[in-house]
C-alpha cells in the first residue's frame, strides 16, 4: 500500500506562506484513510486539491504567472512526504514558470487519481477506451478548472465492459439500479442511453447533473486500488443529501485500506465515526497572510469521543452542530438547546432585528462549552462567544482563562427559564416564566445582553 504522510504548498495561488496538511493513515476501520478539507469559499481548498493534481504528473507541469504568488517570491513549491521518502515539485527560477521534481533516492511521486469539481463531458462522443492509468495520466494535463472532461467517454466504454462491477458501486450510492448502455445515433455519434421504467429511454444530453456527476464518482471508486491516493474536489456537487450520505459511506468503506482525500462544503460528507477512527479534518481559510490551514488535532478527537458517548445530549454533534464547522466564524455557544430556542425567541419578544449565529443546539452543559470551543479553536475560528447561566460564573472564568481571545457573557438569572419541582414551585429562577413569557424585570438587561452578543458576533 502506498501512503502520503504530509503535503505542503507554498507560493501557489493564495498560499503566501508555507502551509501543510497531514493525511490520514488507513488502519482497517471505516473512514480511517479519509482526509477532508473544509472552509469557506476562496480559502484555498481547490488550490490544495490542484497541488495533488500537479504531483500526479510532474513531468508536464508549469506554473503560469497568474498562479504564482508574488508575496512568496514568485516561486512555487509543493513538497510531499511519502513511503519513507520526500520530494518537492518547484519552479526552477524566480519569476519563471518551469519546474523540476527533486526527491530522495530519485523516487517518483506517489500515484494520484484526481477528480475535479466540474464534472461534465460532451454528451455525444466518438469511440475509444482507456484504462484507469491512461485516463488519469491524460486528465492531469488539464490546466483550466472549467474545462470539460471529454476524454471521460473513454472510461464509459471501459465501464460498459465491466457493467456489473460498475453498477454495483453505482447502486450503493444511487440507491437503486441504473440500466444504461452506449448507443449510436444516425450521425454515428455515440451517447449514453438510459432506460427508465416503462420502456422509456433518454440520452446523455438530457441527463441531470447529479447523474452525470455520479458517473464520474463511481468510475473513480470502482477500480480504485490501495496503490494510489484518490483525490476529489467537492464530491457532493449536484447530489441530493441522501445520495451524499450514501456516497460518504462508500468513500468511508473505500478508505479502510487506502487514502482518499476530498474538499467539501457539505455536513453530509462529515462522519463523526470516521473522525474517531482517524479521519483527518483540515480547515482552509483566507487570512491576512494568505491561505492558512488549521487541523483538527488528537485532543479534539478525544472530545468527539466524550461527546458521542453522552446519551443525555445526543444532539451535541448532530447535523446542526456539524454544519457549524462550515460557518465562516463568529459562532455563539450556549449551554443547552433550550438556550438556543429561548434566545432566538427573546430577539423577537424584544422586537430586535438581530440574527445571532448560535452553535448547533447547545453544548449539552456549561462544562462542555470549553470542549466545543477547543474544537473550533483548533480549526482556526477567531471570534467565538460563550453564554453562561447566572449560576455558572466559575465556568465563564475558566473559559476566559483557556481562551483569552474569545468572549463570554453571563445571563442575569440562574437559568434561561424557571425550573420547577414536582409541586410546581420555582427552584431556580429564569429569565422566562413557566408560561414561556419573558419577565418584565429582565427586559432592559436582556436587551443590553443581546445587543452585546450581537455586536460581538456580527460587529
Amino acid at each position: 500500500m502506498q501512503v502520503i504522510n504530509k503535503i505542503s504548498c507554498h507560493g501557489y495561488r493564495g498560499f503566501q506562506t508555507r502551509q501543510e496538511i497531514t493525511l490520514a493513515q488507513p488502519n482497517g476501520d471505516f473512514g480511517s484513510g479519509l482526509t477532508i478539507l473544509i472552509g469557506p469559499n476562496g480559502g484555498g481548498k481547490s488550490t490544495l486539491i490542484e497541488a495533488f493534481r500537479r504531483l500526479s504528473n510532474v513531468r508536464d507541469v508549469s506554473f503560469t504567472e497568474g498562479k504564482r504568488n508574488k508575496h512568496a517570491g514568485d516561486r512555487v513549491s509543493i513538497e510531499v512526504e511519502f513511503d519513507g521518502a520526500s520530494g518537492v515539485l518547484k519552479t526552477v527560477d524566480k519569476g519563471g514558470s518551469e519546474t523540476e521534481w527533486v526527491s530522495t533516492d530519485n523516487k517518483t511521486p506517489p500515484k494520484i487519481s484526481f477528480l475535479p469539481s466540474r464534472r461534465v463531458f460532451d454528451p455525444y462522443f466518438s469511440t475509444g477506451k482507456w484504462n484507469r492509468d491512461q485516463y488519469y495520466r491524460n486528465s492531469s494535463k488539464f490546466t483550466n478548472r472549467a474545462e470539460p472532461i471529454n476524454n471521460f467517454s473513454h472510461r464509459l466504454f471501459n465501464a460498459l465492459d465491466k457493467y456489473e462491477q460498475f453498477n454495483a458501486v453505482f447502486k450503493k450510492v444511487y440507491g437503486k439500479e441504473l440500466s444504461w448502455t452506449i448507443d449510436q445515433n444516425d450521425n454515428e455519434q455515440y451517447y449514453v442511453k438510459i432506460e427508465k421504467p416503462g420502456n422509456v429511454f433518454h440520452n446523455s444530453d438530457g441527463m441531470g447533473e447529479g447523474l452525470v456527476s455520479l458517473l464520474f464518482l463511481v468510475d473513480a471508486i470502482f477500480e480504485s486500488s490501495d496503490n494510489e491516493i484518490l483525490v476529489i474536489d467537492e464530491p457532493e456537487l449536484s447530489l441530493h443529501p441522501q445520495l451524499q450520505r450514501r456516497l460518504m459511506l462508500a468513500l468511508g468503506e473505500l478508505a479502510k485500506d487506502r487514502q482518499v482525500l476530498f474538499a467539501t462544503h457539505s455536513p453530509e460528507m462529515v462522519s463523526i465515526d470516521a473522525i474517531l477512527n482517524g479521519m483527518e479534518v483540515s480547515r482552509v481559510v483566507d487570512e491576512e497572510n494568505g491561505s492558512t490551514v488549521y487541523r483538527l488535532d488528537d485532543e479534539c478527537r478525544d472530545i468527539f469521543k466524550k461527546l458521542e458517548g453522552d446519551l443525555f445530549n445526543p444532539h451535541a454533534f448532530a447535523y446542526e452542530s456539524v454544519a457549524c464547522l462550515f460557518a465562516e466564524d463568529n459562532l455563539v455557544i450556549t449551554e443547552g438547546q433550550e438556550d438556543v430556542v429561548f434566545f432566538n425567541k427573546m430577539v423577537g419578544d424584544l422586537n430586535l432585528n438581530y440574527s445571532i449565529p448560535f452553535w448547533g443546539f447547545g453544548a449539552g452543559g456549561a462544562s462542555k462549552i470549553k470542549l466545543i470551543a477547543k474544537v473550533l479553536n483548533s480549526l482556526g475560528f477567531k471570534n467565538i462567544s460563550a453564554v453562561y447561566d447566572g449560576d455558572k460564573p466559575e465556568d465563564a472564568t475558566e473559559f476566559n482563562e483557556i481562551f483569552p481571545e474569545y468572549f463570554s457573557f453571563i445571563i442575569p438569572a440562574g437559568d434561561i427559564r424557571d425550573k420547577l419541582d414536582k409541586e410546581g414551585n420555582v427552584i431556580k429562577e429564569g429569565l422566562y416564566d413557566s408560561n414561556k413569557k419573558l419577565k418584565p424585570k429582565y427586559f432592559d438587561c436582556c436587551r443590553n445582553l443581546l445587543s452585546d452578543i450581537n455586536k460581538q458576533a456580527n460587529g
